[in-house]
């Protein structure tokens, strides 16, 4: 068409109207193109990030087998060994064969919490899990959570603030599992607090309409790229180069299922002054429907 109007010779209509049909015809296969790299594009980084999911799962399977194998070696070599020496040695003291025997005991033990808490997890995670839901006073259930680990304060010498503000807290809840949530939370954080002068603070408070509930220590707290890991399966946050405490890892990630179970969120920050700070929030009942649990949706 330039070069016909260059010559100065006539172009017809029907020439312009096939040359701009041809020439839309090629900027729709053109933008259709666009569409289809930018397609592909989006699913390349779409299996891009699937790759890197699938090996980060693989590793987390080889890091769970590693320690659940660890965890398990652990006891069972114990056992193994001190009954060993119990049945070589028939004229072992009184007072060193107790000893053995109370070794074995404790290992024993030991294996069972942990075979228990495999369990439970795997229960949990495949939704098959025992509930009992109801009202139930969450005030009430952090208390007994209180008086359950005493102890464990008592043998570390470490001090616990507890602060609830109001008499009854109702919640929609599993009491059993709450209580749980609060034992896990509270020997936590009595594990990482100093020997000297640890303290762990509790609060329990009201959040709009839901109920926060917060463990505060004074450990070495918890660095932020870890906060959202330590929820998962035999993950302990060191914190500070400190060595991994004892325990098998499962407590926040047991605690994580059943919080999500009630409908609420748990999650771990800074607390104030220094140390780690894990955070419960639940929907709060109306004190006209504590008495009974509410409709179910």
């Amino acid at each position: 068409m330039v070069e016909s109007v260059a010559k100065g010779e006539m172009v017809s209509l029907r020439e312009v109207m096939t040359i701009l049909e041809e020439t839309s015809q090629v900027i729709e296969y053109s933008q259709r193109l666009e569409q289809k790299s930018a397609e592909l594009e989006r699913l390349t980084s779409d299996l891009r990030e699937a790759n890197r999911q699938l090996q980060e799962l693989d590793r987390l399977k080889d890091d769970f087998l590693s320690t659940v194998s660890h965890e398990l070696r652990t006891p069972l070599t114990s056992i193994r060994s001190f009954s060993e020496i119990l049945s070589d040695n028939p004229d072992l003291e009184n007072a060193q064969r107790q000893q053995f025997l109370a070794i074995i005991v404790r290992e024993t033990e030991r294996l069972t919490r942990l075979i228990d808490q495999l369990l439970d997890l795997a229960r949990l995670e495949a939704g098959h899990g025992d509930w009992h839901m109801e009202a139930v006073d969450a005030a009430e259930a952090l208390q007994e959570a209180v008086t359950v680990t005493a102890s464990l304060f008592a043998e570390k010498k470490a001090a616990l603030d507890v602060e609830i503000v109001l008499p009854q807290m109702p919640v929609y809840a599993d009491r059993d599992r709450l209580i749980q949530v609060f034992v896990n939370l509270l020997s936590n954080a009595v594990k990482f607090v100093p020997t000297d002068n640890g303290r762990v603070r509790v609060e329990a408070r009201e959040h709009g309409r839901t109920w926060l509930f917060t463990v505060a220590d004074n450990g070495p707290g918890i660095p932020e790229g870890q906060r959202d890991k330590v929820f998962g399966k035999f993950v302990q946050a060191t914190g500070g180069g400190r060595d991994r405490p004892a325990g098998t890892g499962l407590g926040l990630a047991i605690s994580h299922q059943i919080v999500e179970h009630f409908g609420g969120s748990i999650w771990a920050d800074a607390a104030p002054g220094g140390g780690a700070r894990f955070c419960v929030l639940l929907n709060r009942l109306s004190p006209g429907v504590y008495s009974r649990p509410p409709p179910l949706a």
